[in-house]
């Protein structure tokens, strides 16, 4: 049995603490900001923006291939 992770590292400002910081993917559409640890929602409209995410937020699932 195998399989595999793939994760993505992107840069972002982040709402939380007002900081352009990494942000790491944790799933779907939800990325962690490294330096205050808030989980974000990543909206892409254009323009790619972040936004808090809390108990309510709805993610959807990403229908492009990060893999190639």
């Amino acid at each position: 049995m195998s399989f595999s992770v793939l994760t993505e590292i992107v840069t972002g400002n982040c709402p939380a603490c007002q900081n352009k910081t990494l942000l790491v993917n944790i799933g779907f559409t939800a990325f962690r900001c490294i330096t205050c640890g808030d989980i974000l929602e990543q909206k892409v409209n254009g323009v790619i923006k972040y936004i808090r995410a809390d108990k309510n937020t709805k993610f959807d699932v990403r229908t492009d291939r990060l893999d190639g």
